[in-house]
């Protein structure tokens, strides 16, 4: 199978996912995410898998949707508002939840927005010192979108996640792993190595256990969302349509690399 903007290999009962659009972060493309959602379905129907690594490559995990893809400045011409709902089908950025082995995120940089998505629906997130986190959408206009609103609490707790997707604030590797965001953070010339060891460890044990264990664990995570995933997609289209001024100015600000001024429901200009 061929995939694009992603690399997929294997060491022995381990698959690797590698987000590989360095020059842009690993931003996420619309054809990007289908290649993420045919690696897991592969993971998923191959036995002889039996842990999956997603990480990215150069100095970012993943930021998110490529703005080029979503033009926040013209709400209009936002591709992802125009699906009525957000299913599997539809947006493969649920995918990796869906895979019923383990899975761990080696965070090796910039983790926001959809790239904080991924990296949360991933079991088990390992960071590199110099990894970044933010639930940025609010600092672009946006309600929370891509699960973060279901799985963030579920990381670290409700008042946590409030605050960090209020804020859109951007914490490092020492802060995600005090909050329990991560499990832990370790040098960054470390990170695949260090990943690559836990990943074999879980390999040798049971997989019919673990796999049971896993999928009994996190069914109420996936439940809540899929269940959040029609009102989110409902939030983002009333949100597109209401404040579409706040949409624009937020589009502009991030490209323009300065503070939005955020006026709420206001008529775009």
């Amino acid at each position: 199978m061929e995939f694009e903007g992603i690399l997929f290999e294997r060491s022995g009962p381990v698959a690797t996912v590698t987000f590989n659009r360095p020059d842009r972060l690993n931003a996420l493309t619309y054809p990007m995410l289908e290649s993420i959602g045919n690696a897991c379905e592969i993971i998923n129907n191959d036995e002889s898998i039996r842990v999956a690594i997603f990480t990215g490559a150069g100095h970012g995990f993943c930021s998110g949707i490529d703005l080029k893809e979503r033009d926040l400045s013209d709400p209009t011409r936002d591709r992802v508002a125009k699906i009525p709902d957000i299913k599997p089908a539809y947006r493969p950025i649920g995918k990796i939840l869906e895979v019923d082995k383990p899975t761990i995120a080696a965070v090796n940089g910039v983790a926001v927005g959809g790239g904080l998505a991924l990296a949360l629906e991933c079991d088990i997130r390992i960071a590199s010192d110099a990894a970044r986190f933010s639930a940025i959408y609010s600092k672009i206009g946006m309600p929370q979108l891509d699960g973060v609103s279901q799985l963030l609490p579920a990381a670290v707790g409700l008042s946590r996640a409030l605050e960090l997707m209020y804020t859109a604030n951007i914490i490092d590797a020492p802060e995600a792993d005090r909050i329990g965001l991560v499990s832990r953070v370790v040098p960054h010339d470390e990170l695949l190595d260090q990943t690559m060891a836990l990943a074999q460890q879980i390999a040798n044990g049971p997989p019919v256990a673990i796999r049971l264990t896993k999928n009994a664990t996190i069914a109420a995570h996936r439940r809540a969302y899929w269940d959040n995933a029609p009102r989110a997609a409902y939030a983002t289209l009333l949100n597109n349509s209401l404040a579409s001024h706040d949409i624009r100015e937020g589009g502009r600000a991030f490209a323009e690399k300065r503070d939005a001024r955020f006026t709420g429901l206001e008529a775009a200009d």
